[in-house]
């Protein structure tokens, strides 16, 4: 019988447990690294492990209260993606999962990491008294 690297094994019959394909994805997920790259523009730069087994691409969930991830965006197969548009001064929550090349089968989220944005600086007052010579 081959041996089959792909996310077709990554099932949750009551053949494989929740917890070991949890431990499994666990461990191809190593780190997901968060890189806060422009806290005042609402940017946040993310980069994670892929998984060793055949992978289609990748789905970021994040949203501004733990475990609830209230926007996605599919990513495609890159392993790093730059967040825009984020609030500055709210703290956000971000996993990602990987899919298959079918779109078929879904990974666990990975581990959950958490930035807060800093607050936008206060601007300057405005020069006065602007003439024309």
């Amino acid at each position: 019988m081959p041996h089959d690297h792909g996310f077709s094994r990554l099932t949750f019959s009551r053949h494989h447990s929740f917890r070991s394909v949890s431990n499994f994805l666990g461990g191809l997920f190593l780190l997901l690294w968060l890189f806060p790259s422009n806290a005042l523009a609402g940017e946040v730069t993310l980069a994670w492990n892929p998984p060793s087994a055949e992978y289609g691409g990748f789905i970021i969930a994040y949203g501004t209260s733990s475990g609830s991830y209230t926007q996605t965006q599919d990513v495609g197969t890159q392993a790093i993606y730059t967040v825009t548009s984020l609030n500055p001064g709210q703290t956000y929550y971000f996993a990602v999962k990987a899919y298959d090349s079918a779109r078929k089968n879904e990974s666990p989220y990975s581990n959950q990491v958490s930035v807060t944005l800093s607050s936008v600086a206060a601007r300057p007052a405005p020069p006065k008294n602007l003439q024309v010579y």
